[in-house]
């Protein structure tokens, strides 16, 4: 539990062990925890045969 002021601490309140969804997350498998660079990296891939609509918005001034 993180509380302003003080030093975060576990809280024997709930055990988080217990929880329905306790396996997905980190505690429970580091193989879950959250990649924020490999999330960053993820790329559209257009194929040729893909239909889109392209907009002119027109010229951005640099300031």
């Amino acid at each position: 539990m993180q509380l302003r002021g003080v030093r975060p601490f576990l809280s024997n309140k709930y055990d988080i062990t217990k929880h329905p969804k306790y396996r997905q997350l980190s505690d429970f498998n580091k193989r879950n925890a959250f990649d924020i660079e490999k999330y960053r990296q993820h790329k559209l891939v257009v194929k040729p045969d893909d239909t889109f609509d392209l907009y002119d918005m027109g010229e951005v001034d640099a300031d």
